[in-house]
């Protein structure tokens, strides 16, 4: 793993005093640079060159909105990781949507914020472990692309690159199934899932299980009227419960 330059926006003092400690003591560390503001980091960009960016979602503004596009669209794009106040659905899901590939919260341990960001570092994803814990908030990011797909008009179907079980996996994470059920539901292992996830967010070229179906579905592997989520008659009830 390369050295890491770590370019941290945020105005929370006390947050980064505590965690400062963390990365005196890490050789893997090149450089950190801070900024209180977006507009602050927007200037600092050209000098600091990222490897890596912590940015405060809390409250987020258009300066904010800008910052991300650039890091973004660098000739090598900057991974982002948001903090937030707390790591709840709406937070997480506004995290998802504006490129994030990990989530921490002010209550996260000194070492596990040094943890996630050298994950970060070296081209890991921590946030597919938020979403794949977060059935419902899956469901939901899943309804959203399905809306703005609709809007776009209609799909031009290719090739896919996924083998059959593969596809089938597919099609029940984005029915909102989460590992568990995916493997209880086709009588294998959690492990040979998370195995098969792997080979097809590899092969899709997507950042999480979010992005695989929304390519899923632009590319017309996946049915968006099969998969349009409904009310749930029973919350007690899986989905496979529900059928029988």
């Amino acid at each position: 793993m390369s050295a890491i330059r770590l370019l941290i926006v945020d105005s929370e003092d006390r947050f980064w005093k505590e965690i400062e400690p963390e990365f005196a003591s890490d050789h893997r560390f090149e450089q950190v640079s801070r900024a209180i503001t977006p507009e602050q980091a927007l200037v600092k960009l050209h000098t600091a060159r990222p490897s890596v960016a912590v940015v405060d979602m809390t409250v987020p503004t258009p300066a904010t909105s800008e910052m991300l596009r650039r890091l973004s669209t660098t000739t090598s794009p900057v991974p982002v990781i948001a903090i937030c106040e707390m790591l709840d659905d709406g937070n997480v899901g506004y995290a998802v949507g504006a490129g994030a590939v990990a989530v921490l919260s002010r209550m996260s341990p000194a070492r596990q914020v040094r943890g996630i960001i050298l994950e970060v570092a070296s081209g890991a994803m921590p946030i597919q472990r938020d979403l794949s814990e977060r059935p419902d908030l899956l469901r939901r990011l899943i309804a959203e692309f399905q809306h703005r797909l609709r809007d776009s008009g209609p799909d031009t179907t290719i090739e896919c690159p996924l083998t059959e079980r593969e596809r089938t996996i597919l099609d029940l994470v984005a029915s909102g199934f989460a590992n568990k059920e995916v493997a209880f539901e086709l009588g294998i292992s959690e492990r040979t899932v998370k195995n098969h996830m792997t080979n097809i967010l590899a092969k899709l070229s997507a950042k999480d299980r979010a992005h695989a179906v929304r390519i899923g579905i632009q590319s017309g592997w996946i049915c968006k009227e099969k998969w349009e989520p409904t009310a749930p008659e029973s919350p007690a009830l899986r989905p496979t419960e529900r059928a029988a």
